[in-house]
């Protein structure tokens, strides 16, 4: 009963721990703080989150080559996110829009750029 009670007791737009826990390590992340983030997303991807196994994941895999970092993971750990990834479909949180940074020269005047005419036949393309 009291489980019930505290469970309906929540804000529906409140966040899991899980959540929050997810977007802390992307911050981390996004701010530089990378062997933090490896930490935090390896941490959640232990307890069975896929989105922050992909992320260990490939950070571990790509870190030399990307970050110049090596984190290191246990090959229980590598082989546990990898069965995680494989046996899910696609991304469990939604992808944020993607919205790409126009750089302008300084004095410039922002102006939208020209759109191209499609081609509407195979004709035209060459």
């Amino acid at each position: 009963m009291t489980m019930l009670l505290m469970a309906v007791s929540l804000p529906s737009g409140a966040a899991s721990p899980v959540e929050r826990e997810y977007a802390d390590a992307v911050k981390s992340f996004r701010t530089g703080r990378l062997s933090e983030a490896f930490g935090q997303f390896m941490a959640i991807a232990n307890r069975g989150d896929v989105d922050a196994a992909r992320v260990a994941l490939f950070m571990h895999m790509y870190g030399p080559v990307l970050y110049g970092k090596q984190w290191d993971a246990g090959d229980q750990n590598v082989a546990y996110w990898t069965m995680l990834v494989r046996n899910s479909g696609t991304s469990a949180r939604a992808m944020p829009e993607f919205k790409p940074t126009v750089l302008v020269p300084s004095g410039a005047k922002a102006a939208p750029a020209k759109a191209r005419a499609r081609a509407t036949t195979v004709a035209e393309i060459d």
